[in-house]
């Protein structure tokens, strides 16, 4: 099956979500899922109409990476992973079956050169994640604010009084918060 994925763009992103990381070993395009919903207990929630009839194997696949990521040393915290260490894990160990553009950069990786690039992204994984506690922190303060008493009417809030910032868009806020309280609770 032809697929319009830019391989060479995947393969040089360091960090991808586990969603698209369980997409492109299939030969789906993340590009062309739509970005999934995610619930009140942190649970992803995808539009089955984007993957047609291999949706269940798209999820076997990302449970797998998902329940897989810590242990094989490949998680990038936040629901992201390191791409290339997945893809080390997902050809060289699983031996999972994967699109041609994905095979040929993933027999080239070196576990050896992963590791000692891996040595130099924590400190940057460590910040992010513990910036991620701060923005969680704030928000378990914030509820005492009277327009703080759940997620939504905060986002609302803060989307209202800050229109001009993309930081504060209610996308963005809904990403974060489900992201600081993941980080929270690891």
């Amino acid at each position: 099956m032809a697929v319009d994925i830019d391989w060479d763009y995947w393969s040089s992103r360091p960090y991808v979500y586990t969603w698209q990381a369980a997409a492109l070993v299939q030969g789906i395009n993340p590009k062309k899922i739509k970005f999934p919903v995610r619930d009140a207990a942190g649970e992803l929630h995808f539009d089955r109409a984007n993957f047609g009839n291999r949706y269940s194997e798209f999820k076997i696949k990302l449970d797998l990476l998902t329940e897989h990521a810590w242990i094989q040393n490949f998680s990038a915290q936040n629901m992201r992973v390191d791409f290339k260490r997945f893809l080390y894990w997902a050809h060289h160990i699983q031996k999972w079956p994967m699109p041609t553009g994905l095979i040929s950069f993933a027999q080239d990786l070196n576990l050896d050169a992963l590791t000692e690039s891996v040595d130099e992204g924590e400190g940057t994984l460590r910040d992010e994640r513990n910036s991620l506690q701060l923005i969680w922190a704030l928000r378990l303060l914030l509820k005492e604010h009277q327009y703080g008493k759940s997620d939504r009417e905060l986002i609302y809030f803060l989307s209202k009084t800050y229109p001009d910032q993309s930081a504060f868009k209610r996308l963005t806020l809904e990403m974060k918060f489900a992201e600081a309280q993941v980080a929270s609770e690891g």
